[in-house]
């Protein structure tokens, strides 16, 4: 088995929010608006090797829309760069590597959180449970931003935001 060159280290909800939609009609179909998804990253104790990521997922129910659940869910993860493929790649190639798979590997884990809680929600029997589709970090477009600081927080965040 040959281990990835990005290894996460740590990782923590920061922010979960989920609600079930009253007035969901699983038998009528409505305006489904899509759901936001943008992370911020950021070098820990100004170590190259090290990275922060704080990956958001948010559905926030619009006026007429017919979906099931609204709900929030924020992770963070701090990764470390294998120290030989940083060297060997270079700081570019690896900045890349742990912007694309940092924020795939906490994607991942939000996908299975949000279909475990919402399995247990009241329309569980229509098969509406949140599913989030695949999504790729690869070409990720979006919009890069200053993040905004916040207390305690002693490192420079990019935030990289699109709506899907």
């Amino acid at each position: 088995m040959l281990l990835s060159p990005l290894q996460l280290r740590k990782s923590y909800i920061e922010e979960f929010f989920y609600k079930a939609n009253p007035d969901f009609e699983a038998d009528k179909s409505g305006k489904q608006n899509g759901f936001k998804v943008y992370f911020q990253t950021g070098a820990v104790e100004k170590d190259p090797l090290k990275k922060r990521i704080r990956l958001t997922i948010i559905q926030e129910l619009e006026k007429d829309s017919n979906v099931p659940y609204e709900f929030k869910v924020v992770l963070v993860g701090f990764f470390e760069i294998q120290k030989k493929y940083y060297e060997e790649s270079g700081a570019e190639k690896a900045e890349r590597m742990a912007v694309v798979n940092g924020p795939s590997v906490l994607y991942s884990a939000a996908r299975e959180l949000l279909g475990l809680i919402s399995g247990r929600g009241p329309y569980r029997n229509d098969n509406v449970e949140i599913l989030l589709p695949t999504i790729s970090f690869l070409n990720f477009e979006g919009k890069e931003e200053k993040a905004k600081k916040r207390p305690g927080q002693k490192i420079e965040d990019k935030k990289i935001k699109a709506r899907l």
